[in-house]
């Protein structure tokens, strides 16, 4: 004998199941003071109708009304090249389609998704001014470096040449505030331990080392689909994955001292969310305040570092 079961898949279920739920109530933030906004991960889940995710929009909508000169965008734009997928190129122009509703600069990271098979190519000449994926510039006292982790020679890593052009520079910096964004983090807190800078440990340190000499002030990062600020030894990264693609868990306090192998010594500030959400950083010359909102318009996290 045997039972069948028949699932009825209407498109709210097969949306639903695929898509992470934008909030009902979109809300802006009254307290929201900001030089700059950062989100990551706004990849559809399924390329051939949602390359880039929908709830992305309303995250858009959103940053048009907060107080920011520029913002950033810390990678995984769209799906990328895949079976599942119309071309990079399409893909491209879908994502350029959301953001020209942005009313502020946007800069952009390279991600894994918008790095894979042909979309590198693509991705660098539509979204990287002059044709370079790593890069920097500065606003008022602020510097700010854009680097790569998915170029063709280094995967998941900061190729040499990269680090060269890095060292120099920091050497070079003559701003209060340094910032750095990357869309792999240098310290896993989910499901992508071992294939984030963590998958090259030896390149990965020698990064750290570089940005703990020369003071950078924070790391943001996406890759994971969550929000985490995780001070680890004298590097202050935070993971802004939220801005919708498919939420997934971080890990626990716990598991990350007893299975991600993280020297509870050297944590000195670890807190996650999951959801949909941006951050906001402000600036003075005594302190960079970080502030992370969801889409409803409230605090998530928010801590003060001093300069």
């Amino acid at each position: 004998m045997y039972l069948m079961i028949i699932i009825a898949l209407t498109p709210a279920n097969v949306y639903a199941m695929l898509n992470e739920p934008t909030p009902s109530n979109l809300g802006i933030p009254d307290d929201c003071s900001a030089d700059f906004v950062v989100f990551g991960d706004s990849q559809g889940s399924f390329g051939y109708i949602w390359p880039v995710a929908p709830s992305f929009d309303n995250l858009v909508s959103v940053l048009n009304q907060i107080d920011a000169p520029l913002a950033f965008h810390v990678g995984d734009m769209y799906v990328g090249d895949s079976f599942w997928a119309p071309s990079v190129n399409q893909q491209a122009g879908s994502f350029k389609r959301d953001i020209e509703q942005l009313e502020i600069p946007l800069y952009h990271v390279m991600g894994n998704h918008d790095a894979n098979g042909k979309g590198w190519a693509v991705t660098r000449d539509n979204f990287f001014p002059d044709k370079k994926t790593y890069y920097s510039f500065e606003n008022d006292e602020s510097h700010f470096i854009v680097l790569d982790a998915y170029m063709a020679d280094a995967w998941s890593s900061i190729s040499d040449d990269q680090m060269i052009w890095l060292e120099d520079d920091l050497r070079r910096n003559t701003k209060t505030h340094v910032f750095v964004f990357v869309h792999a983090p240098l310290y896993s807190m989910g499901w992508h331990k071992g294939t984030s800078l963590d998958a090259d440990i030896e390149q990965r340190d020698r990064l750290a080392d570089l940005l703990e000499q020369y003071q950078v002030d924070v790391v943001f990062n996406g890759h994971e689909h969550f929000y985490a600020s995780f001070e680890y030894g004298d590097i202050m990264q935070v993971t802004t994955g939220g801005a919708g693609a498919k939420l997934r868990s971080p890990a626990t306090y716990d598991e990350l001292i007893e299975e991600y192998d993280y020297d509870a010594s050297e944590i000195t500030r670890w807190k996650a969310v999951k959801q949909l959400h941006y951050v906001c950083v402000d600036t003075n010359e005594t302190y960079i305040k970080i502030s992370a909102y969801n889409l409803e318009g409230e605090l998530i996290d928010q801590f003060t570092l001093p300069t």
